[in-house]
This record gives structure tokens, sequence and C-alpha cells, in this order.
């Protein structure tokens, strides 16, 4: 005999006679998969017998199988296995069993990824249900439907990822849709470093598509547009759903936006606008009238001001302690403000022939919510209004420039804020910021000097942050430094140009793209989005690329913004996030009171009080000027190219 040798048939020996040997070559534990394991030895039984060697007594030191061992004990321990459960053994001798061990732990291969994902979809065809096939495995449902789901990418695609062309980020990203074909185009119409980029990968995919997290998608409702025989597709590895018809979205906006207008002429206004985007350039070359607090009882009104009060000292408390006791008195007073400030609203209203003269004007705010501008008056009915009043002109004007709604020095200040997000999210997305780049440097040296572009710095000068005052460090300047550190920099260390440039050729491309995209993102400029009817810019389009939710960077504060616009703007916003109710009901408050109300909403939504609704609203409200969200124009010959994709 060798000094491999083994008896010549596996033994059954009760598991209770089994301990782990010493002369185990695994010694590191492994706890993944213990779960995976004890379902599939309740499922398909023990597939392969445990190597043991006889330590005498009738005990046995099992060399190879620890973990199937210890999978068996967790499932006595369950119950879900009988005490004297015994299984198959291979004995071999104790000078054998280290080598044993060791090649039962080093010669074997994992099946690759791709035939496991076709093996679950064999089994869901020949009947099985994804629920039987996670118990069987144990796994999670959802776990086997994405798997079925990468089974059903286009065969030439699973075969790239086979052959490692594809990485398994890529091959998930175009499970977006199930279309071979568009997958398939997609994959040869991108660029060669492109096809590892899942971004760059949904992105084509999904140029056709609405997001279900969109505003409009949301104004509109997933269950309507479904019931309207909208088709939807889920993005199982992006959490994101997608609405595939478009048009009937836009369809079934006009329809709800239509009924919006026929309720607001009912009610007596003279005109309505009515459109997607918040247009400043129509709300603020308009004078507003104000609604009327009439006959409202007095006692009603002393109740609002002590609960006012009361709030406002709780929420002060709050911000130096967290207190069961005082969260549940916020909220009794809360509750008891807005019964009250609804009771308020019926005694508020606009002036029926002053109505006649002033207008509404209606938009989708960025939760899908219709926001309304109402009691415009056009500076070509002021006169008129004020004959009917007899009081000059009754309007409340705004005192804001239609060009320039805020100070300059605020917009300064915002636009470094939304440079320092633009960063962040440029330098994260490699693809984005290759396009801005060439984009940039093609047009300045091919196009006629008409069309060049300012919104990259070619020549790669950092960008200095320019601000009014001195903040604390914000989270996208955090977040770009942790960026800058997690770039590749051994290539800088060798002391030649030579040398670096040949250490530089060693790095992937993928970090190639990355100091690229780092390197583009810190010359970018400073600038606000562009306005309603101006055109979109590519630096914008670049941002909106991004997806990026300029919210988890910046909020509104006291300090950033609130206090440094005007006291019919702190109105119009609380109009916005917490309802027409609360800005009318505190129309003739000082400004001071205003800003440090919603600065305490913004600061915590969640503490605020407020009704879900109004917290979701907190959380995203932005002014317009620091969105990346823009609607990019399409060309008559870019719409035949993708319908014919």
């Amino acid at each position: 005999m060798t000094n491999t040798e083994t008896t010549a048939q596996p033994r059954l020996i009760p598991v209770d006679r089994l301990t782990k040997s010493p002369l185990n070559a695994r010694r590191t534990a492994s706890i993944g998969g213990i779960e995976e394991l004890k379902a599939s030895i309740l499922a398909h039984g023990l597939m392969q017998n445990l190597v043991v060697t006889d330590a005498g007594d009738g005990a046995f030191l099992v060399i190879a199988g620890g973990r199937r061992l210890e999978a068996i004990h967790l499932l006595q321990k369950e119950g879900k296995l009988p005490e004297n459960f015994a299984v198959p053994c291979q004995i071999v001798t104790e000078e054998s069993a280290k080598e044993m061990s060791l090649a039962e732990n080093v010669v074997r291969l994992a099946m690759h990824p791709a035939d496991q994902f076709e093996a679950f979809a064999e089994l869901i065809e020949e009947g099985h249900t994804a629920a039987e096939v996670a118990a069987r495995f144990g796994v999670e449902e959802s776990l086997v439907h994405k798997r079925m789901k990468l089974a059903r990418v286009a065969p030439e695609l699973l075969e790239e990822y086979r052959k490692d062309g594809l990485t398994l980020e890529s091959l998930m990203a175009f499970t977006v849709t199930d279309d071979h074909r568009r997958q398939l185009h997609v994959f040869n119409s991108l660029k060669e470093w492109q096809h590892n980029h899942p971004a760059s990968i949904r992105h084509a995919l999904t140029d056709q598509m609405v997001a279900a997290s969109s505003k409009l998608a949301r104004f509109v409702g997933l269950e309507a547009y479904v019931a309207a025989g909208g088709v939807t597709r889920t993005d199982l590895f992006g959490n994101e759903t997608y609405l595939e018809d478009p048009q009937l979205l836009h369809k079934l906006a006009d329809e709800k936006l239509e009924a919006i207008r026929s309720e607001l002429e009912a009610q007596g206004w003279g005109w309505i606008v009515i459109d997607s985007e918040r247009d400043y350039s129509v709300i603020n070359r308009c004078t507003r009238i104000r609604p009327q607090l009439k006959d409202a009882p007095s006692e009603l009104l002393e109740l609002k001001e002590r609960l006012d009060a009361e709030l406002e000292d709780i929420e002060e408390m709050l911000a130096d302690t967290e207190s069961d006791s005082l969260l549940d008195e916020q909220q009794s007073i809360q509750d008891q403000l807005d019964a009250v400030e609804q009771q308020l609203a019926a005694y508020v209203g606009f002036d029926p022939e002053q109505k006649a003269l002033a207008g509404c004007f209606v938009s989708i705010g960025q939760d899908g919510t219709p926001s309304y501008d109402m009691g415009l008056v056009k500076p070509e009915n002021r006169k008129q209004l004020a004959r009917l009043t007899g009081q000059g002109d009754n309007s409340v004007p705004e005192k804001v420039k239609v060009k320039n709604p805020l100070p300059e020095s605020l917009r300064r200040d915002l636009a470094t804020d939304r440079l320092q997000i633009a960063q962040v999210e440029i330098a994260r997305h490699p693809a984005i910021a290759f396009d801005l780049l060439v984009f940039q440097v093609a047009s300045s040296l091919l196009a006629d000097s008409a069309f060049s572009v300012d919104a990259v710095d070619v020549e790669f000068r950092r960008t200095r942050l320019h601000r009014s005052d001195d903040r604390e460090p914000t989270i996208a300047g955090d977040d770009l430094a942790r960026l800058a550190s997690g770039l590749p920099q051994h290539w800088l260390k060798p002391k030649t140009e030579s040398a670096r440039f040949e250490a530089f050729r060693s790095l992937t491309d993928e970090s190639k793209l990355e100091l690229l995209a780092y390197c583009v993102a810190v010359t970018l400029t400073p600038r606000l989005a562009s306005k309603a009817g101006e055109d979109v810019t590519a630096y914008d389009l670049a941002l909106s690329l991004t997806s990026a939710n300029v919210a988890d960077y910046w909020r509104p504060t006291s300090d950033n913004f609130l206090s440094r616009i005007t006291r019919d703007q702190l109105l119009a916003i609380g109009r916005e996030v917490l309802g027409e109710a609360w800005s009318q009901s505190r129309a003739g408050e000082k400004k001071a009171s205003l800003v440090g109300q919603l600065h305490r909403a913004f600061a915590d939504p969640e503490k605020s009080g407020r009704t879900a609704d109004q917290i979701e609203k907190l959380k995203c409200w932005l002014p317009a000027c620091m969105g990346f969200s823009v609607k990019a124009p399409k060309s008559a010959k870019t719409k035949k190219a993708r319908k014919a994709a």
C-alpha cells in the first residue's frame, strides 16, 4: 500500500463519535455559507463522505469535512436531524491523513458563477418555484430571482463574462432589459473601457425610459401608470424601477394637470399657468395679493400664539438633549397646532374681485407633489387692481429682480457649495468626466468660437473655493478629500519623469480613468443651474447624468440660506414644504421668527413633528438653482438613432 492507504468502502459512523482532527489542514474557521450547507444537507443529503482516522475506543477524528460536521451538529441542535444520525466516512491511516486533508481543500475548483446562474434557471424551468429553490439551497428568494435574471442575459454576454471580458457588476447592469438585441447593441456601441463601467451601461439601456423616482413619475403615480397599461421594468441590482412608456406618462401627467387647471378656474382665478418646472421668470415679475384672515375667533388666534411659543421652546430643548417625553410633548403640541391652523384656514381667503385680476402658477415639486404659487399679479394688471381697491397698488411686491432673485453674495456661496457637490459626483463617474473633458477640448479646437464652452478648465488648474463667510467643512468637501486619498499614487514616487511614466503605464485602465475623473472634477468652475427657459449647458447635463441627489450633501440652514432671503421667499418655501395653511397662518410674523422655524424644521425633519409627506419634502427641498436635474434637448437625428437602436 502507498502512504495514502484507505479502506475500500465508506462506513456509516454515528455523528456523536466524530470530532475534528488536529491534523485537519483547514485551521482558519470559515463562517460563510453555513446556512446554505445546512439547507443542502436537508434537501439533498450528504453528497460527499467525511474522511476520518481511527482514534480507538470507537472514536474517529475528521480530517476532511469539518464544515459538514459543524452543519450536521447545528441541524441536530435545531431538532432537524436525529441524535443517532450517522454519516458515511472514508477511514484512512494517520500517516496519510494530513496529505489527504490538504488535497481535499486545495485540489478543487468552484463552479463558475455563470454556470450557477443557468443551473438555477433550469431548476425553475423544470417546475420548481423560486421559494422552493431558495429553501433547498439555503438562500434568500430574492437571490434566486437575481440569479435567474443574470441567466437570461444574452448568451454572448454570458460568454464574455466567462472569459473575464465583463465583470459581474457590468453583467448585472445589462439585466435592466431582457431584450437581447438591445443588450448586444449597447455592448457593441460602447467604448471598450465602458464595457466594465456599470453606470454607462445602465444609462445607455435606460435612456428611453423614465425612472420611477423622477418627479413626473411620482406625480402621476406608479399605480395610475400601470392601470393605464404602462409597462415597468425593475432593475433588481440597481434598486430602481423604470417606466418604459414615457409618452403614456406625459399623457397622464397632462390629464392630471388639466384637472388642477379646471379646479382653479372654478375658484375664480383670472389666469393659470401650468408647467412641470417652476419658472421664476414668470413668478418673479409678478407681485402678489395676500389672503386675508377675516373674523377669526380671538381665542383661536391666542391658542395658536401660545402653541407656537411652546413648540419653539421644546425644539430648542431637543437641540440640546433627546428625550422621549419631550418628543411626545412636541408631537402633541404639533398635532394641536396643525388642527388650529386647519381651523384658521377656514377664515383665510382671497377677495373674489382681486382673484379675477390675479392668477396661479402650478408646477411639480421634486417629490412629485403639485406646487402652487397663488395670488400672482402681472405688471399689466397692477393699476387695475389699485383702482379696484382704491388704496393704490394693493399687491405685495416680491422685491427681487427677475433675472437675479437672490442676493449676489448668496448666489456666489450657493455656486461654491454646488461646485463641491459637482466635483465629488464627477470624480465618482469617470465615463461622464471623460465625455465632458473630450467635449471641452474638441469644442475648443475643432468648433467655431461661437460654440466654445468654459465648463472645464482644460489647463487643469485646481479651482479655488471662495465663500463670503467662514463656515464649517462641508459633506461634499470631506467626500472629495476621501476620494483623493484613495487614488493610486505610487506611480508618483520614482525620481525621473520616464520612470514615473513607466509606472503610470502599468496602472489599469480603471485606475487611469479614476485619476482622470478626479482631475476633471477639481477643475470644474462654480456655477448655479440654468434658469428655466435657458439652454441646458453641457455642465448641467453632465451633472444630471450622475443622478446625484444634492439634498444628500446640502440642506438649507439659517446661515447658508434662510437668513439671506426675503420674508416673502421664506413664506413661499414654507408654503411649498409645509402647506398653504402654515404659510397663511404666519403671514404676519417677522422674518426672524420664520427663519428660526424653518431652520429647525430643515435641521431634523424626523423631529419636526410633521406629517410623513411634510417630512419627505423637508428632506429633499432645494432652491431651483442648486439641483442637478435637467431635461436634455433631443435632436431629430438623435431620436432617429435611438429609435433604430
